[in-house]
């Protein structure tokens, strides 16, 4: 890799829809070039895909709460049977195993506190292993407030 490839890389990882030709244009090179260099970013799993960024308000995820859980066992069959339960659960969009002083951090899209309470007892609260956890919740999330206003 290059400056070239890191500056495709930064262009489409800024807005995955620019086409080839906007691209080799942005940067000045031709476009077979540019073709070229993003077959190869993407042969060598540097670029490992493209999405659509959804605003969550538009599908009634309007609160985003960051759990940090600490499990009661730290064993790998119990880590793994909680990464399965977790991963079961459509409101969890992301799931972090981190190191320090808690052991996963869920991302839990909810359309308000309300749902999320429920939630939390519904269906955290019986996940077996889960021991402490602490709630953050998201005030706003600065990286797409700076996507919708571009």
């Amino acid at each position: 890799m290059d400056t070239i490839d890191d500056k495709i890389i930064h262009l489409l990882a800024e807005n995955s829809k620019l086409t080839q030709q906007e691209i080799s244009e942005r940067l000045n090179i031709s476009l077979s070039a540019c073709q070229r260099r993003i077959k190869t970013l993407e042969q060598t799993g540097v670029i490992t895909g493209y999405k659509a960024i959804i605003d969550p308000a538009h599908l009634g995820e309007g609160l985003i709460v960051f759990v940090l859980v600490s499990m009661e066992r730290h064993n790998r069959d119990g880590v793994r049977a909680f990464e399965a339960a977790v991963s079961r659960l459509p409101m969890i969009k992301e799931i972090y195993h981190v190191a320090g002083e808690y052991d996963f951090i869920l991302k839990v899209a909810v359309s308000d506190i309300k749902q999320y309470q429920n939630f939390n007892y519904e269906e955290l609260a019986n996940i077996p292993g889960m021991g402490k956890t602490s709630s953050l919740i998201a005030l706003s999330d600065r990286k797409l407030d700076g996507i919708r206003t571009r």
